[in-house]
């Protein structure tokens, strides 16, 4: 039988909305005040889902403390604590919206879940409770956009 997994996690970062291409008042008009030149930051809650078969044997789809190891090194500790417009190479390029980011995680996770077990079938990111941002788990065929993923051998 198939099921699903979540776990919840938090980090806190900060990041800047703004286009490098574009003045201080496009991107204000774009972000508001997300565009400020020193950033601002967010208390974000994550949850991430997994989808597999019930092991019959072990009633689990995957190892829960390798699930969030995985998160955790992956994620959190990268993270947390950051700018991540300046702290985390892939967002020197690519502006740090929720949408973004929730992106990035779903392709930093794609191979480490797979290396436990199951599919990452969600990534949820709040980043205020005002917003968050859902993405899916890309189909086997899909390929991972971030390519520059470590390699899954600690867990």
């Amino acid at each position: 039988m198939e099921a699903y997994l979540t776990i919840s996690t938090h980090f806190s970062a900060a990041h800047r909305l703004a286009l490098p291409t574009l003045t201080l008042e496009q991107n204000s008009e774009i972000y508001g005040k997300c565009a400020r030149v020193n950033g601002h930051g967010h208390n974000y809650h994550l949850e991430v889902t997994i989808q597999g078969e019930i092991d019959p044997r072990t009633g689990m789809i995957a190892d829960l403390v390798r699930f969030q190891k995985a998160v955790d090194e992956f994620v959190v500790e990268p993270f947390d604590h950051t700018f991540l417009n300046k702290d985390i190479p892939y967002f020197a390029e690519v502006v740090p919206t929720a949408e973004n980011i929730a992106i990035h995680i779903r392709d930093l996770l794609e191979q480490p879940i797979r290396v436990i077990g199951a599919r990452l079938h969600k990534v949820k990111l709040i980043e205020s409770p005002n917003n968050s941002c859902e993405v899916y788990g890309l189909k086997q065929e899909e390929p991972i956009a971030q390519r520059q993923v470590p390699t899954f051998a600690t867990v």
